[in-house]
């Protein structure tokens, strides 16, 4: 307990991951809680962040409501400030490297969609893909050439069978694949996460580690839980995110982000 104070002691700056942690996905709801805890932090001087797997477009009305300092999406790929809309970091695929995914992916029957930093577009809109990307995004306009023309930063599997892909030796030096649902997997640069970019924000502050705080539930969350000097996994966490965890806290729609501040004496 005492150890766990004097890390929250340190923290100045706060990222919070979207889905299931700061809203719940489905049904979507976030609680009145939440608008609460950032008025506290403003209050108390502590900055913000929002680090998510969510392109900009996909960060909904309520959470850009809460007036974060700074957005980490699309997994770390694409950094802004979302006081200035001034872009910190950017991470693109190549065309060439987009053209060896998708080529694999075919052989794969796997449909595939496109991250860009505020639309998304798929190979093919099927039942597979509103059951995964629906929830979160709604239906994509079809466009299987849309890098040809756009800059990507992400790409997403989509397929019934997504938990049999398995990356080929050519691309496992480039790509990884992280599973967010068991229809599809965000593939990510290979040195790719949300700790890239949150380290970004925190070069820009004159910041540390141990001066950030995280709160996270997926395996998207894995490289920041081993990054920040303060990780809280919410109690739906997956097993690998509650053991990285230093505190484990309630559910979102049980006020979970509101209780573990309170409980860190970050906030009142």
């Amino acid at each position: 307990m005492d150890k766990l104070l004097e890390k929250a002691k340190k923290i100045k700056i706060i990222f919070f991951d979207i889905d299931d942690t700061l809203r719940l996905k489905d049904p979507a709801f976030m609680p009145e809680s939440i608008n609460e805890v950032f008025e506290k932090l403003r209050e108390k001087g502590i900055m913000t962040g929002i680090a998510t797997g969510r392109n900009l477009f996909g960060v909904v009305p309520e959470v850009r409501a809460l007036k974060p300092d700074f957005y980490v999406a699309i997994n770390g790929a694409y950094v802004e400030n979302a006081q200035t809309e001034e872009v910190i970091f950017k991470n693109t695929f190549s065309k060439t490297l987009i053209a060896e995914i998708i080529s694999w992916l075919e052989t794969q029957k796997s449909e595939y969609s496109f991250v860009s930093s505020d639309s998304l577009r798929i190979s093919k809109w099927t039942d597979v893909a509103a059951e995964a990307i629906g929830p979160i995004y709604a239906e994509l306009a079809e466009s299987p050439d849309y890098y040809k023309t756009h800059d990507v930063y992400q790409m997403l599997t989509v397929s019934d069978h997504d938990d049999q892909l398995v990356l080929p030796e050519h691309l496992k030096d480039k790509i990884r694949m992280v599973r967010w649902h068991p229809y599809s997997s965000d593939i990510v640069p290979q040195e790719g996460s949300k700790a890239i970019g949150c380290e970004k924000v925190l070069d820009l502050l004159g910041l540390t580690a141990e001066n950030m705080m995280n709160f996270g539930d997926g395996l998207n969350d894995r490289e920041l839980f081993d990054f920040a000097g303060l990780s809280v996994a919410m109690e739906v966490s997956h097993p690998e995110i509650l053991e990285k965890a230093d505190y484990v806290t309630d559910r979102v729609e049980n006020d979970g982000i509101l209780k573990a501040l309170q409980f860190l004496k970050i906030i009142d």
